[in-house]
């Protein structure tokens, strides 16, 4: 079965209720509208704390960590399977799924710590306070016994009614280099200097390894800067392959547009980037059939059609047009 095909069997049955439909394009511009001021803040809250830092730099590397004790560096991949490093030693043993839940929650709002009632309310919604209090202190519990397993010295400490890291622990977190790489890539673009901008975008592409916090898919709080960070890394994608076809790496264009369909099946903007990649590449049979596929996508989820811009990039492909 073609990659193409694949998709297609995969999509779910169309709806049959307009009213449902429409409502179901609106809720996703939403998520988009909300999600774009969002990252906004977290660029503005990631560059703060972590400075500016020469591209590419790595856990050991990045700005806040240069001169640090090396047995209290944490590096922390959120991004895909949660996996824990102290000072370059990764964290094996795990009591439960609790516990690492709860150092992500710390970890990813630590501007300010959380009180211990937040993480009550977050963690054991509608559980007696006493019942939630001690549910909070044996997941503490068995956290600092897995981080024990790599570090003699105790990283997690009760200060002002709140779990943080000691003061002098310093934190690596892939969710915030991903960020300060796509700002930095912007910049560049900005300056006029694609090919140091690509280099950055690539660098996202192989930062993420996957959706936020992957293996918590039924936890309700990492749900939206889950969708933040996707958002992120599509975009980051759409530059990349835009940078890619800019420079006639047609063949690098065509691997990068059928991540973000793979992704979003829906983007036009992928489908229209992946057609003219065909063309340019002498098989514009090919450019038609992703016309069809992106129509199909269109018509089995949302039952509406391409836009005229895709549908006038169709025609003069059948018209032998250079596009």
């Amino acid at each position: 079965m073609r990659s193409w095909q694949r998709v297609l069997s995969q999509l779910p049955g169309r709806t049959t209720d307009p009213r449902g439909r429409l409502a179901e394009i609106r809720r996703r511009q939403q998520v988009h509208r909300t999600a774009l001021a969002e990252l906004d803040r977290l660029e503005r809250e990631s560059l703060a704390r972590l400075g500016d830092p020469e591209p590419g730099a790595g856990p050991g590397r990045a700005a806040g960590l240069i001169g640090a004790r090396p047995d209290l560096v944490l590096a922390v991949h959120l991004l895909g399977p949660l996996t824990v490093t102290v000072a370059d030693r990764p964290v094996e043993s795990w009591p439960n799924g609790r516990c690492r839940s709860l150092l992500a929650y710390l970890l990813t709002h630590r501007r300010p710590w959380p009180q211990r009632e937040k993480l009550m309310e977050v963690f054991w919604p509608g559980s007696p306070p006493e019942a939630a209090r001690n549910s909070l202190q044996v997941a503490v519990h068995n956290l600092r016994r897995a981080l024990r397993s790599v570090s003699e010295t105790p990283l997690i400490v009760l200060a002002g009614g709140s779990y943080r890291l000691r003061d002098d622990v310093s934190i690596w977190l892939d969710t915030e280099e991903l960020i300060r790489l796509v700002s930095q890539a912007r910049q560049l673009e900005t300056r006029g200097e694609p090919y140091a901008a690509t280099v950055l975008y690539e660098d996202v592409a192989a930062l993420y390894r996957g959706d936020f916090l992957a293996d918590f898919p039924y936890d309700d709080w990492p749900a939206l800067a889950r969708e933040h960070l996707r958002l992120a890394y599509l975009d980051a994608l759409d530059r990349l392959s835009a940078l890619y076809f800019a420079s006639a790496r047609y063949a690098a264009c065509v691997a990068v547009c059928q991540q973000i369909i793979e992704l979003d099946p829906c983007r036009e903007d992928a489908h229209r980037r992946l057609m003219r990649c065909h063309c340019r590449q002498g098989r514009p049979h090919l450019a038609l059939l992703q016309f069809r596929v992106c129509a199909r996508l269109l018509e089995t989820e949302f039952d509406i059609a391409p836009s005229r811009v895709t549908v006038e990039l169709r025609d003069r492909i059948h018209r032998r047009e250079p596009v």
